[in-house]
């Protein structure tokens, strides 16, 4: 076996982890290190290596799926329509005009309470995120 001093720079050396950058790198950063996860014990380099894959993979993620603290209820509306394939004039049975709808849509009126219940029914979500 070798020596655990020699171990970590030989695992490093090999397997040469750096920033991930793409899906596919990371993608292959996490097998690797669910395949280091699945044996029954880890050396001490072994263990150092999947702490370094971690932080890898978790400052990708961090930056690559970065959520909002709060989503605009226009945008989440937004998005809603476009994910359902929707025009405006396809909620015309919610805001009852198209010049309501637009107007909500372009941040120039806000949404009723009636409005975010008829919204919150129809996309099947939480009346909070149109809040």
């Amino acid at each position: 076996m070798a020596s655990p001093t020699l171990e970590y720079p030989r695992l490093l050396s090999r397997n040469r982890p750096a920033v991930i950058h793409t899906r596919a790198e990371h993608k292959h950063y996490l097998a690797d290190l669910e395949r280091m996860l699945q044996k029954p014990s880890l050396t001490q380099a072994e263990q150092q290596y999947c702490e370094l894959l971690s932080v890898l993979i978790e400052d990708y993620e961090k930056r690559t799926f970065a959520l909002k603290s709060k989503a605009d209820p226009v945008d989440v509306l937004k998005e809603l329509m476009a994910a359902h394939g929707l025009r405006q004039k396809d909620l015309l049975n919610i805001f009852k005009h198209k010049a309501l709808i637009s107007e909500i849509l372009n941040r120039k009126r806000p949404f009723s309470v009636e409005h975010i219940r008829a919204l919150a029914q129809r996309f099947q979500v939480s009346a909070e995120a149109f809040i």
